[in-house]
């Protein structure tokens, strides 16, 4: 003899309970490839946050020793060497190199940064200023 359950729908009505069910179940495993992948994209991001972050830092030892003939004269690793100051002469010039200053660029460890970024920028400043102007 079959028990038969109260609570258990019969005929039509059990359909619709499975199919609900099955929505449910396809509904929490959307939502668990959803947070898995979450997972996966915030995980990748803090590498190349922390790889960026790597990056930045060698570049904040950087020291700006000073600039000589179209050259800026900065100290890498304990070496003092010269690299090309990059900066777009169409826009800067003598009236807004001031406010441009912080816009130029020098590339360290393969990658152009800004020299607002290296050590020793704020104290020399002035000086650089004064002497791209003249060069200029």
């Amino acid at each position: 003899m079959e028990v038969i359950s109260k609570d258990k729908p019969k005929g039509l009505a059990y359909s619709k309970y499975k199919k609900m069910k099955k929505a449910k179940r396809l509904e929490e495993e959307k939502k668990f490839r959803r947070l898995t992948e979450n997972k996966r994209k915030n995980a990748e991001n803090r590498k190349e946050r922390a790889i960026e972050k790597e990056a930045e830092g060698r570049v904040s030892e950087v020291t700006i020793l000073g600039y000589n003939k179209g050259m800026l004269v900065v100290m890498i690793d304990g070496k003092e060497e010269k690299r090309a100051l990059l900066f777009d002469k169409k826009l800067i010039n003598k009236s807004n190199i001031n406010s441009e200053i912080r816009n130029c660029e020098v590339k360290l460890y393969g990658e152009n940064w800004k020299i607002s970024k290296l050590k020793n920028f704020d104290e020399i400043k002035d000086q650089l200023i004064w002497e791209i102007s003249e060069e200029i």
